[in-house]
């Protein structure tokens, strides 16, 4: 039998805790796949004795705090793996530790089949989703719970144009991340987990990362029409709430209201929108679980766009443990939004594991290239136009066509134009003599306020990295937002208290609650040279 293996890799590095005037050590780990070298996204890493812990991100990586190390024990676990425990001391005493994980297929050696019944009709695709579906309520909580994970949102350029704009020697990889600690409350699957009183959740901690570029300007809320919109999906602003835009998409636990297209709502319109395949089975340790791939019908989601996915439900009781949903632009292929939700089983109910949403949007970017000002010399008939950017010269012509002034609508005719200075951002534009006599400009000049009839209509021209004067730039992002539940707390009620994140407003705006043994919960920032 084929085995596909992993290894995990630990390098030490020191990075800032949840206090800002503190610091403390971390062991940095990655887990790769051994055959194939790729990382292991999302791996659930637990401490064994506490029941916390974090996630490797999208590149593998993850960190322990070097507290838990002499004495700390962690389970590594991802859907298709047996679960290892590893103690972490062992990992100091090895000069290049590679810890193996088989692939979890191995347990059909290991579990006895014993049946006396008559074999069943294998279920199809959509039997096997209806079921699952349908158990939602049997197999989720319905009970007040809560969980404490790390949150973070952030934004990656699509191409280099936001680089130019902001004048970067480097490309940008990371902008407005921002990260948090937070405590999330939820009275059950039978309530609204946004419209209900008693769904609510407190900011523990949070952080804007400096180590990243802060743009305030790509961070307003969704207007879906001009300003910040995404062509394929329409995203509801709630004031900017990255959070609450997570929680919506959550199809899972909404999964009898409205989440995202084309899954819509989940338990009426997920099935119709769909083709469904059934997969090889894959293992999580002893537990067997369908793997379903499916595509989007075209007259659902028209014929510009396709969505595809896969769907792990388990055999025995037909809950779902992850479900992964793209859409794509047909004609160039690019992803427009990705879902990642994915749960796990603790005391017969299926809780958050970790959940993520990313959507390609643009946004009118204000630093575009434009007149700063313009002053009148009357002694020479010119004006000298201040730029904001450098200008390329070669764009300068023809010099009548791209640059148009007018007094009062009435057009001057421009003779020249030409660089003041070395700097190429501010020019002379010469006007002819008799352009300025035809509107009587000696008797215009006595009012004070003569300067304010001067339109300027110049087009045409470019600055030095190729945008044009006056067009706003379209910057192309990608929009994430992850949350890793590190520890699950059954049957916790919501407490009393008025310090509840807005679900409205930005996080930053939301009051800090003190979190005791905040030690025990820590960020796993993005690392800066590692681009999702």
């Amino acid at each position: 039998m084929k085995k596909t293996l992993l290894f995990i890799v630990f390098i030490f590095v020191s990075i800032p805790t949840l206090t800002a005037q503190e610091t403390n050590s971390k062991v940095r780990f990655q887990v790769v796949d051994k055959v194939s070298k790729t990382p292991v996204v999302y791996a659930t890493v637990m401490l064994k004795n506490i029941n916390r812990g974090t996630h490797a991100d999208f590149n593998g990586f993850f960190e322990i705090p070097t507290s838990y190390i002499a004495n700390g024990t962690i389970k590594i676990s991802s859907i298709g793996y047996l679960t290892k425990e590893i103690k972490l001391s062992s990992l100091l005493k090895k000069n290049s530790p590679v810890i193996y994980l088989e692939v979890a297929n191995n347990a059909l050696d290991e579990v006895v089949i014993k049946s006396t019944k008559k074999k069943r009709r294998a279920l199809y695709a959509r039997e096997i989703i209806r079921n699952a579906i349908d158990n939602i309520p049997n197999n989720y909580p319905n009970e007040p719970h809560s969980y404490i994970g790390y949150y973070r949102d952030y934004q990656q350029p699509v191409d280099d144009v936001y680089q130019k704009l902001i004048k970067s020697a480097k490309p940008i990889e990371y902008v407005n991340v921002h990260e948090a600690i937070i405590e999330s409350f939820d009275s059950g699957f039978d309530s609204h987990k946004l419209k209900s009183k008693k769904n609510q959740s407190l900011l523990y901690e949070y952080r804007v990362n400096t180590n990243f570029i802060q743009d305030s300007t790509l961070t307003i809320p969704y207007d879906n029409k001009k300003n910040k919109f995404s062509e394929s999906v329409y995203i509801s602003p709630l004031g900017g709430n990255e959070l609450n835009i997570l929680n919506l998409t959550n199809a899972i636990r909404n999964y009898d209201k409205m989440s995202f297209s084309f899954v819509n709502t989940l338990n009426k319109n997920f099935i119709d929108n769909h083709y469904f395949s059934i997969q090889e089975d894959v293992f999580l340790d002893s537990t067997i679980l369908y793997k379903i791939s499916f595509t989007s019908k075209k007259e659902r989601t028209s014929f510009d766009y396709a969505a595809k996915g896969t769907i792990y439900i388990a055999k025995d009781n037909f809950a779902i443990h992850k479900l992964n949903y793209n859409l794509y632009y047909i004609k160039n292929k690019s992803p427009q939004y990705a879902v990642t939700i994915e749960y796990a089983e603790k005391n017969d109910k299926m809780y958050l594991n970790y959940i993520t949403f990313n959507n390609f949007f643009e946004a009118k970017n204000g630093n575009y290239f434009k007149i700063d000002k313009a002053l009148y010399n009357s002694n020479s008939n010119s004006f000298k136009i201040y730029f904001n950017r450098k200008v390329a010269i070669n764009s300068l012509l023809p010099i009548k066509r791209n640059f148009k002034i007018y007094y009062k609508g009435k057009k001057l005719q421009v003779l020249t134009a030409e660089a003041f200075d070395s700097s190429n951002s501010i020019f002379t534009i010469t006007i002819d003599q008799k352009s300025i006599e035809n509107i009587n400009f000696a008797e215009e000049r006595k009012n004070a306020n003569y300067s304010n009839f001067f339109t300027f209509d110049i087009a045409n021209i470019k600055d030095v990295n190729g945008f044009e004067i006056d067009e706003r730039a379209s910057i192309k992002m990608n929009q994430y937002r992850e949350f890793f539940v590190q520890e699950i707390f059954e049957h916790k009620q919501i407490p009393l208290q008025k310090n509840f994140i807005n679900k409205k407003a930005p996080l930053f705006k939301s009051i800090l609650t003190p979190l005791e043994l905040e030690e025990n919960y820590w960020l796993n920032s993005p690392l800066k040279k590692e681009k999702e």
